[in-house]
């Protein structure tokens, strides 16, 4: 071949280049004034056409040109990595978000009136069950013991000498009998004072810490009315609310994975510890609870979580990272490597008709065969027929 033929063949795809640079500010250029939505959506249509056509013509030359003997147009193709479809399970996903409780969360207070006289405790502080966290004014029931303990002896004494007396059957039985219930009647009295004593001294009721407390010393407690706050934070629920439509696919006992935004590095899978047997009117939802310890106290009440459930599973599908899958005005579509006649790669446009996707994955019903090279690296550098080269064993798992 002569020379400036074979010049010209090595110009060719550059020169095509520029003449799409030229075609397309000239179109630009003509078309600066405005136009309805579906006027611009078909040049945009055209354009692209134009640019496909052209970069066809772009592979056909170079391929001529490797068949000539120049290995220019091998510098030109694209490093790729592939993923090489194969029959894999998949299960699909419902992600839901969901609210922490506390196990353990008491807002206590105080069972009877008085004035609060000690508050034994601070905030953040870890307390036992039983502990005294605070106590009343207990003057006046302590006076008012002090004063039925002396009644109770004097009626225990008058008691005693009428019983003997009446064993004798030295007086009348009802003396007797009014000795015996009013020593009764005192006994009882005191019982019931020393019960509400009991009452004012307000005790923790559980292992837990203090987190907020509402009074302060010298203020008045009334029963009812929030003196502190203790929480146990060794175990927590974690509650969401599931539409009604999953309830054929939840189960007791089922696995769930629960996140937390909060700790983007947790993921953990727990069993379903109880499904509500009400659905909500207001909303048609039911509620979904599971059982979590809580490591080292990290996570807190009413943070926000997440919960994945399967509502869909199968043994056998094609499957693609969903990150791969790109659309144009034609449909979904990925990037596969297919080989021509002559054993090279080349970059193909596939056109897909999507399944369920789930955790970044997506289910191929239609478009893709077992064995095709889909690019998951470079798919962002090539276009329709570009030559390719492989950098990687053809991988059969999700990247």
């Amino acid at each position: 071949m002569p020379s400036k033929i074979k010049k010209l063949f090595n110009r060719t795809p550059y020169l095509l280049f520029i003449g799409i640079s030229i075609l397309l500010l000239w179109s630009c250029g003509a078309e600066q004034q405005p136009g309805d939505a579906e006027s611009l959506r078909n040049q945009i249509s055209e354009h692209k056409k134009q640019v496909g056509e052209l970069t066809r013509k772009i592979v056909e030359l170079e391929e001529q040109l490797r068949q000539m003997g120049d290995s220019s147009a091998l510098r030109n193709q694209i490093p790729v990595e592939v993923h090489a479809i194969t029959s894999l399970p998949f299960s699909h996903f419902i992600k839901v978000n969901a609210n922490v409780e506390a196990v353990k969360e008491a807002t206590i207070s105080s069972e009877t009136n008085g004035q609060i006289k000690h508050i034994n405790v601070r905030k953040g502080q870890r307390v036992g069950a039983g502990q005294v966290v605070a106590s009343l004014n207990t003057s006046v029931i302590e006076s008012g013991i002090k004063e039925v303990e002396t009644s109770v002896e004097l009626a225990k004494t008058l008691y005693e000498r009428q019983k003997n007396l009446w064993d004798q059957k030295i007086g009348s039985e009802v003396q007797y009998l009014q000795a015996k219930n009013n020593y009764e009647s005192l006994q009882t009295r005191l019982k019931t004072l020393q019960s509400q004593l009991e009452l004012s001294v307000i005790r923790a009721p559980f292992d837990g810490v203090v987190d907020e407390i509402f009074t302060k010393e010298g203020e008045l407690a009334l029963p009812g009315l929030p003196l502190m706050q203790i929480l146990n934070l060794s175990t927590l629920y974690v509650n969401a609310d599931i539409s009604e439509s999953y309830l054929p696919v939840i189960r007791p006992n089922d696995e769930v994975v629960l996140r937390f935004p909060a700790y983007p590095d947790f993921e953990k899978k727990v069993k379903i510890h109880r499904i509500g047997n009400v659905i909500n009117p207001e909303n048609r939802t039911f509620r979904l609870q599971v059982l979590v310890p809580n490591i080292d106290d990290r996570f807190k009440p009413n943070m926000v979580a997440t919960i994945s459930f399967k509502a869909f599973a199968t043994d056998s599908a094609m499957v693609v990272p969903s990150i791969l899958i790109k659309q144009d005005i034609q449909g979904h579509f990925v990037f596969v490597a297919r080989k021509n006649g002559n054993g090279e790669f080349y970059a193909r446009k596939v056109y897909l008709e999507r399944g369920l996707d789930s955790e970044g994955k997506t289910m191929i019903i239609d478009g893709l065969e077992i064995g095709d090279l889909v690019i998951t690296q470079g798919q962002n550098q090539v276009t329709e027929g570009i030559p390719v080269l492989i950098q990687n064993e053809p991988l059969t798992q999700i990247p």
